[in-house]
């Protein structure tokens, strides 16, 4: 990864940092967690006494609203950082541009509709007290939203969702890792130490507020009481600490639109206190049954589903989203400033 090859060039990214941080009024607190990165290390470049690559330019660059070339440039013109900044430019030909001339022409079609993707509006947002996703989190794995529906209209399922999570994460200085094995039911990612438990919803007549997770959950093939199977599911909440699920809200020609919630395993938790009936009239064998979690009120809050098709499973469904965070959402495509 190319680096600032002089000193001159780092004084003059120093200056210019601080420059457009002060005309944006952002402290260096407030910059490095627009970039995902720690105070000190913005504090270590102002200063000098740091390099910086280009991929960290770019975070810097994209989070002050201005592009690379603008970052190196500003208050200099001409001479030997001018020659710096055609220098990044000439790199960026060498690995990108030349090899195109060995690709297929079905190759290169794929990587035209990747660029294509890349320059379509899209409007990123995050909410500014998430602990999870971060300035840098949200381009990250927004741009693998962008990558994969260039040549998809797929929504992202939920292997590849786990994938693309771990590593936005990760290219975000956010320590992650896949659970290789599914011992642990449930703990799909850690993250910071963290167990989580990743879902994603994406059915054609998703509802806006509320949730519904198809299959959290095997019931397995033990002894059929509502009691105890709810009782699986509170042993089963034991082994994450969070939860997250990716809702695909939209997949038209025009508009693509994502959005990720934490759903409070405190208000699964109250399961325990739900109230069960069986489903006397279903075919089913065994009959399946619904936990109901409501408030002071009467209103449902979710409810429980036990399955007793094929697979026996859990469905948690009507989980309104007011009672869920909602930490980003991604819209993009040609209609996504409408």
């Amino acid at each position: 990864m190319a680096r600032i090859p002089s000193s001159s060039l780092r004084a003059t990214l120093a200056q210019n940092i601080k420059a457009f941080r002060d005309e944006r009024k952002l402290s260096q607190e407030q910059l490095a967690e627009l970039c995902g990165l720690h105070r000190t290390y913005i504090g270590s470049v102002e200063r000098q006494e740091r390099n910086a690559t280009l991929s960290t330019l770019e975070v810097l660059s994209g989070a002050l609203g201005i592009s690379v070339q603008e970052l190196l440039a500003k208050k200099t013109g001409k001479g030997r950082f001018q020659a710096a900044v055609n220098e990044l430019g000439s790199s960026i030909e060498k690995e990108l541009l030349q090899p195109l001339d060995g690709l297929t022409p079905a190759q290169q079609q794929w990587i035209r509709a990747a660029i294509l993707a890349f320059g379509m509006p899209r409007v990123f947002w995050r909410a500014p007290d998430s602990d999870m996703v971060t300035q840098t989190v949200l381009e990250n794995l927004g741009d693998r939203l962008l990558s994969h529906h260039a040549n998809s209209r797929q929504s992202l399922s939920k292997d590849r969702f786990e994938f693309a999570l771990e590593a936005a994460l990760n290219a975000s200085n956010m320590p992650a890792e896949l659970v290789k094995s599914r011992t642990n039911r449930g703990h799909d990612i850690t993250i910071r130490s963290i167990p989580v438990s990743l879902k994603t919803e994406a059915a054609k007549n998703i509802k806006e507020s509320t949730i519904h997770v198809s299959k959290w959950m095997e019931l397995g093939k033990g002894e059929w009481v509502l009691s105890r199977l709810r009782d699986s599911f509170l042993e089963h909440l034991r082994s994450y600490e969070r939860i997250f699920t990716l809702r695909c809200l939209d997949t038209s020609p025009s508009r693509i639109r994502y959005e990720l919630v934490e759903i409070p395993k405190s208000l699964l938790l109250e399961a325990k206190n739900c109230v069960l009936a069986a489903c006397k009239d279903s075919e089913q064998r065994p009959k399946p049954g619904y936990g109901y979690v409501k408030d002071i009120a009467g209103d449902l809050k979710f409810s429980l589903y036990f399955d007793g098709g094929t697979e026996r499973k859990l469905q948690i469904k009507h989980l309104r989203k007011d009672l869920c965070k909602v930490h980003a959402t991604w819209i993009f495509g040609s209609a996504a400033l409408e």
